[in-house]
């Protein structure tokens, strides 16, 4: 029975059949019954909210994951993430799971590129075996000395007539020298050297070595053996062999020339006994005796700028360190110092230091009412380094008693306000110590070999790769560019191509999927969540795993239509591998390559949970009754009808604009318009919108309203001018990040809905008999929330070495709110009930009350009429947090004519989502707003008055505009995906 049971094909696990899911209730899946073919790509479609990632995140992923964490010790669990089991009647063969999620960028400066891929680790592995050392102090190599190899060198030494091997000793004193000389002869050592004469080791020669010995001791060279050229190799080894294990690693060889004009390096010259002989010190240590520097073992944490051995005591390894930031001391230079230039001093807490300053100012020469801008460098001496006669210590005494009282946590806060990050001077933003800086593959450190970007690595290692197929004498004399060292040996050699072959592997992952413009170094923070979501790929993609589930979420974010090929390519080779892919993807491209597609609806929310479809992308299409099949097959310019451009009610002219890659280009965005920013990833799009133009229009905002200038516009990259129309009142940028961390933020309370709301139940008549007040309908107020589970509804059980269990609260039953507070209701409702409502159940509730109805419409119109009043933020997508954003604004009082930049809103958005966005972009811009997106989705750049693109490539070979106008003046979008050619600029 027991080998029949293995060989079942009706058993999923064993016959490698479909992964079957029965009975799946995870969030608002209504009990789906799904087969998902092993070893296929399969795309899972749909509206926003309908369902697709409870299916691929919450129930495939976490139930692979789940039992593949079971299989471990209870002990090792507790390390791990740990997950519930999801709610299915069943869930057979599925594998292990790895999944690829738009997680946000971690907040740490640790984590980089190279880091995250592995590439780091390969890194150090090579410099630590092939690295060749140079000190950093004078340039000059420094190599280990070998017995055998200095052996040969001497033999093959022309103009060597004779020498002396020997090792060092210390001798004290007189008392001790003979103890120690005697103990010498004993060992079978004849001759020593003192104080350039040769002295024999016998007994008659002993007390008078003892005599020429003062009282603070001498160095002497005990010689081990006299050689000449004609002495075989064994003796030269051997003898040096033994210097250098009494001489603690150092050996010194005395050598007497023929007349010869050829220099000798790293010989001094002495003489013994009226002869001239050339003194070469040899060491098994990695030691400079010029610059007295000692170097560690090249070993691979040496390397590691997040390992104690290796990072900079400086920085400890991150490449900054905190600084006084004079622009956040003064914000407004315009300020004099009797109005409050310098804003520490202007708190109640340390109010005295400036009245200090006031009134010592005449005694010094200070002026107390002239801009802060406009003072001399000598005012500003006095201003950091104060008046020490007169008992003041300036900025620079004031921050010093700050940090000898950090240990308060007020103080702690109130320091970080006036600081900044500033490259370490020690390091230079290396982040490693000088001893490990010092070990180089030809020019190159290895801070220098990741600060590459990936084409130029890629190319550094086959230059590389050419050297160390041939032999080591080759090596030896290849170009410097790329020498390693002089004697590598063969072992050195294999154990260097293993590492440059994994390493050349992950460099061609990263440029498979639209990323090779990275540098190795930028760390994971300053990353998109696409360009997050496609360095977890790449890991992926180099682990050479088989038989594995991968889940992949909206792997096409942040890609131009050029990249999204090439990404494909990438997930098919995983496919190829043996896995199963499973993508959660809306891209046409991705859609129509897919194997199997699933498209779950056949609305969002409530309204959605089921499988509508399940089939290939020939059945999708013909399929009628589907929301995606019209979409796929159809370009940019067939989903969104055409129409007029609207006019331009203003432009702002951005001139010479040069940050990071951008070539100083000169570029106008039309106001009043939907102007939409594409290209190719890392053409320069970010850097054009995020740090260039958003910092530079709250600068001249600020300037225009006499305000102090944010912290946006003090970083702001470089521009040679910047005009913004008076009808720009206010700038907002609307991106991915998330709304809240905290689950107690949710959709009605972000949106300001949640307080009319509040106000009506507290206008009933049973909260005013007993007076409670709108307070008392929040559930994060002590006034009416629930006492035991503190509002939150659920109560977490810590469950030592298992997962801690997350448990409907028994007090409230998950209803937030004291039972007394829930007998209040408003037209039968309780707060609870309001707040498991979706948002167009409450609009149709609320349809007497327009304030409520007011707030609750702009959500509706951005998509979001499915999600529920209460629905934690932290359960959000990127895409539904960037609309609920949206939305909070137009349901604000504010009427400021507004410049919105937004970062790719049709992200996580059905083809059908996208198009009621547009109707909202729409309304803004009727309300006299104006809008600049970056995006690459057909549909956005279609509906868009005004197109601009940057490229041609990315990095160095971007930054420039490609091209400017209307999107229906320009070569059309469907021609540009199917011939990746770029469009025809228009200016």
């Amino acid at each position: 029975m027991l080998s029949q049971t293995r060989t079942d094909p009706a058993d999923p696990h064993l016959s490698g059949g479909p992964i079957r899911v029965r009975g799946c209730r995870v969030h608002n899946l209504k009990e789906i019954d799904v087969d998902i073919p092993r070893g296929e790509l399969v795309a899972i479609c749909g509206l926003s909210g309908s369902g697709k990632t409870s299916l691929a995140i919450d129930t495939l992923y976490a139930e692979g994951q789940r039992c593949y964490i079971e299989s471990f010790s209870a002990y090792t669990r507790q390390f791990l993430d740990r997950f519930d089991k999801p709610d299915c009647d069943s869930l057979d063969g599925i594998p292990p799971a790895i999944a690829v999620t738009r997680a946000s960028p971690t907040k740490s400066n640790r984590g980089t590129v190279a880091t995250s891929t592995e590439i780091a680790e390969h890194a150090r592995l090579l410099f630590a075996k092939t690295g060749r050392l140079v000190c950093y102090r004078c340039g000059e190599a420094v190599e280990i000395d070998q017995p055998s190899t200095i052996a040969e060198q001497m033999i093959r030494d022309d103009d060597l007539e004779r020498a002396m091997v020997g090792f060092e000793i210390w001798l004290p004193d007189r008392a001790s020298a003979s103890e120690i000389l005697f103990g010498l002869q004993q060992e079978g050592y004849v001759r020593l050297v003192l104080k350039e004469q040769l002295h024999r080791l016998s007994d008659d020669d002993r007390s008078s070595l003892a005599k020429k010995i003062g009282r603070r001791g001498v160095t002497a060279t005990v010689v081990v053996d006299r050689l000449s050229k004609e002495s075989d190799l064994t003796r030269w080894t051997e003898s040096l062999e033994t210097a250098m294990s009494e001489g603690n690693g150092c050996a010194t060889i005395f050598i007497q020339r023929k007349p010869s004009k050829t220099s000798k390096p790293k010989t001094t010259l002495v003489t013994i006994d009226q002869r001239q002989y050339h003194v070469r010190v040899v060491s098994d240590r990695r030691r400079c005796d010029a610059c007295d520097l000692d170097y560690p073992d090249p070993v691979p944490r040496l390397f590691n700028f997040n390992h104690p051995l290796g990072a900079c005591p400086e920085c400890e390894g991150f490449g900054d360190v905190i600084d006084i930031d004079m622009d956040r001391v003064v914000p407004d230079p315009r300020k004099t110092l009797r109005d409050g230039a310098i804003a520490p001093w202007t708190t109640p807490a340390y109010r005295h230091e400036l009245d200090e300053l006031l009134a010592l100012a005449d005694d010094v020469g200070l002026p107390v009412d002239v801009p802060f801008k406009k003072l001399a460098k000598k005012h500003l001496k006095i201003i950091h380094e104060g008046v020490p006669r007169h008992q003041f210590g300036g900025l620079n005494g004031f921050f010093e008693w700050l940090d000898r009282h950090k240990y308060k946590m007020h103080v702690r806060i109130f320091a970080a306000r006036y600081r900044s990050y500033r490259t370490c001077p020690t390091c230079s933003g290396k982040r490693l110590r000088p001893e490990a800086l010092a070990f180089r593959i030809g020019d190159r450190d290895i801070a220098d070999f990741l600060a590459m970007r990936c084409e130029q690595a890629d190319d550094f290692l086959a230059s590389l790769t050419t050297l160390l197929d041939e032999s080591a004498d080759s090596v030896a004399e290849a170009p410097v560019a790329y020498q390693v060292h002089s004697d590598v040996d063969a072992r050195q050699l294999r154990i260097a191509a293993e590492p440059i072959r994994q390493i050349r592997d992950r460099l061609a992952y990263l440029r498979s999927v639209g990323l090779g413009y990275l540098q190795l170094d930028r760390t994971l923070r300053t990353l998109s969540g696409g360009e997050t979501q496609r360095i977890a790929l790449t890991a992926a993609l180099g682990s050479t795993l088989v038989g594995m589930l991968y889940v992949l979420d909206e792997p096409t974010a942040g890609l131009h239509p050029d990249d999204v090929t090439s990404l494909v390519s990438a997930i098919g080779r995983l496919r190829e591998r043996g896995n199963t892919v499973l993508a959660v993807e809306h891209n046409a491209q991705v859609l129509r390559s897919a194997d199997r597609i699933l498209e779950i609806g056949p609305g969002a929310g409530v309204g959605g949970g089921e499988v509508i479809f399940e089939g290939t992308v020939d059945e999708l299409v013909d399929d009628s009754t589907t929301v995606t099949g019209p979409y796929v097959m159809s370009s940019g310019d067939d989903m969104v009808q055409r129409r007029r451009q609207r006019p331009a009610i203003g432009t702002i002219e951005l001139r010479g604009a040069s940050g990071r890659n951008l070539q100083s280009i000169n570029i106008d965005f039309p106001l009043g318009q939907l102007c939409v920013v594409t290209g190719r990833s890392g053409s320069g799009k970010s850097t054009l919108i995020h740090d260039t133009l958003h910092g530079g229009v709250l600068a001249q905002l600020a300037q225009r309203n006499r305000e102090a200038i944010p912290e946006a516009g003090r970083l702001a990259l470089p521009v040679d001018s910047l005009h913004v129309p008076r009808t720009v009142q206010d700038c907002l940028i609307v991106d991915q990040s998330p709304i809240s961390r905290s689950p107690r933020s949710c959709p009605v309370t972000y949106a300001k809905a949640f307080d009319p709301i509040r106000r009506l139940f507290s206008e009933t008549v049973d909260a005013r008999i007993r007076n409670y007040k709108p307070g008392h309908f929040s559930f994060n107020s002590a006034a009416g929330q629930c006492v035991a589970c503190e509002g939150a509804g659920v109560q977490t059980v810590d469950m030592q070495f298992l997962a801690d269990v997350s448990v409907v609260c028994a007090e409230c039953r998950g209803r937030r709110y004291r039972d007394e507070i829930l007998q209040v209701r408003y037209r039968d409702q309780t707060i609870a009930d309001i707040l498991a409502m979706t948002i167009r159940e409450a609009y149709v509730f609320f349809r007497e009350h327009p304030k409520v109805q007011s707030k609750l419409k702009r959500l509706i119109d951005v998509g979001l009429d499915y999600v529920t009043l209460g629905q934690p933020a932290t359960t959000l997508s990127s895409g539904e947090a960037q609309r609920l954003k949206l939305a909070a604004f137009l349901a604000s009082s504010s009427k400021l004519k507004t410049l919105f930049l937004m970062d790719e809103p049709t992200t996580g958005l059905h083809f059908a989502d996208i198009a009621k966005l547009i109707e909202c972009f729409d309304a803004l811009i009727a309300d006299g707003h104006s809008l600049i997106v970056i995006e690459h989705h057909p549909m956005m750049i279609a509906a868009a008055d005004h197109m601009i693109e940057l490229g041609p490539g990315a990095a160095e070979e971007g930054g420039r505009i490609v091209a400017s106008g209307h999107p229906s003046k320009l070569t059309s979008l469907a021609t540009r995906q199917g011939n990746q050619e770029p469009l025809a600029a228009e200016h």
